[in-house]
């Protein structure tokens, strides 16, 4: 009795030791990256000034450093003296940090479509 618990232990440790030894593959790296950018960002055109925060975004990344794609840009435009909350749609051209943005906010009371241009900073990032 006192050997078959010795055998079954040195049996258990034996087969930990086996498991130890099992080699992890690394996950191949995802070209896409969607997820939340904590951007602030400023932008200008169409007589409008945007003060903008990042949102929502769908990336390709090219290589490390460089990412393009599209994302939703919650945002304080100022437009003829007035100040008021929109939601733009913007491609994104990233490099490291910084972010081209040109957030479209649709039609204004005009009827004309209101785009800007501007570049952001990335704070931080959230990736699902």
């Amino acid at each position: 009795m006192r050997l078959m618990k010795i055998i079954l232990i040195g049996l258990l440790f034996s087969s930990i030791g086996i498991f130890a030894q099992e080699k992890q593959t690394p996950k191949p790296e995802s070209k896409i990256e969607s997820g939340f950018d904590g951007m602030i960002g400023v932008s200008y055109g169409s007589k409008t000034l945007g003060i903008n925060v990042g949102g929502p975004s769908l990336k390709y990344k090219f290589t490390k450093n460089f990412k393009m794609g599209i994302g939703a840009v919650p945002s304080l435009i100022v437009m003829d003296s007035k100040a008021m909350p929109r939601l733009a749609v913007s491609p994104i051209i990233e490099y490291k940090r910084w972010m081209f943005i040109t957030p479209y906010y649709g039609y204004d009371a005009k009827n004309k479509q209101i785009w800007t241009f501007g570049i952001g900073y990335k704070l931080t990032n959230i990736n699902f």
